[in-house]
């Protein structure tokens, strides 16, 4: 009973291998089309800005195009990646933090929605983490590629990806930063409210990660 399905699985895999082998590239994730508005229960929309991270090594890493989406009390930075590793800090390291060089001290957690990373500069609380296609939100190369490894190499997808209709890895990431200035409160009370802001907007954004 075990060995046709074993079979299967291993044919499956052989398939996906060697198609990402012979044409790694043969797919490219289609731009994104950002919504005009996110709306949340738990705070009034603002509005939307286009925002520019500029790369501190072009040679290696280009500009990432994005939006600030606005509310009362906080702000969703979110940018769309198409190949990467999934690494937070990498991300910081080539673009700072608002167009600026910065050190941190960060705390990553875990929650029901996945990782996330909480850290403050200049007084504002920062919630930051990857949205992952499948699986849950990540910080790291481990956790990013524990995700494609579970998630991307099933036997539902080896159809769509053999008829070119998605790629045997999906390292495709929405990279989101929720911040809120701490004004008159403790970092522990900003952080917590942003944990709260967060389940929100990873329940709005995931189910709308952009097709392949």
């Amino acid at each position: 009973m075990y060995f046709p399905i074993l079979r299967l699985t291993f044919l499956g895999t052989l398939l996906i291998l060697g198609r990402a082998i012979v044409a790694p590239g043969l797919e490219k994730a289609t731009p994104y089309t950002f919504p005009e508005q996110v709306a949340l229960s738990r705070s009034q929309f603002i509005d939307r800005t286009a925002i520019v991270s500029k790369s501190f090594n072009p040679k290696y890493w280009s500009n990432l195009e994005g939006y600030q989406y606005n509310y009362q009390g906080f702000n969703v930075k979110v940018h769309y990646l198409r190949e990467t590793d999934g690494d937070i800090s990498t991300y910081l390291d080539n673009y700072g933090l608002n167009n600026q060089k910065v050190k941190l001290n960060t705390i990553d957690k875990q929650g029901q929605s996945g990782f996330y990373r909480l850290f403050e500069h200049n007084q504002v609380a920062y919630l930051t983490a990857c949205i992952n296609p499948r699986g849950g939100s990540t910080v790291n190369r481990e956790q990013f590629f524990a995700n494609r490894n579970a998630h991307d190499l099933k036997l539902d997808r080896v159809v769509p990806i053999i008829l070119g209709m998605a790629d045997p890895r999906d390292a495709r990431c929405l990279w989101v930063t929720v911040s809120a200035p701490i004004e008159n409160q403790s970092i522990d009370t900003a952080h917590q409210q942003l944990e709260a802001a967060w389940q929100e907007i990873y329940a709005w954004w995931f189910p709308k990660f952009p097709k392949v």
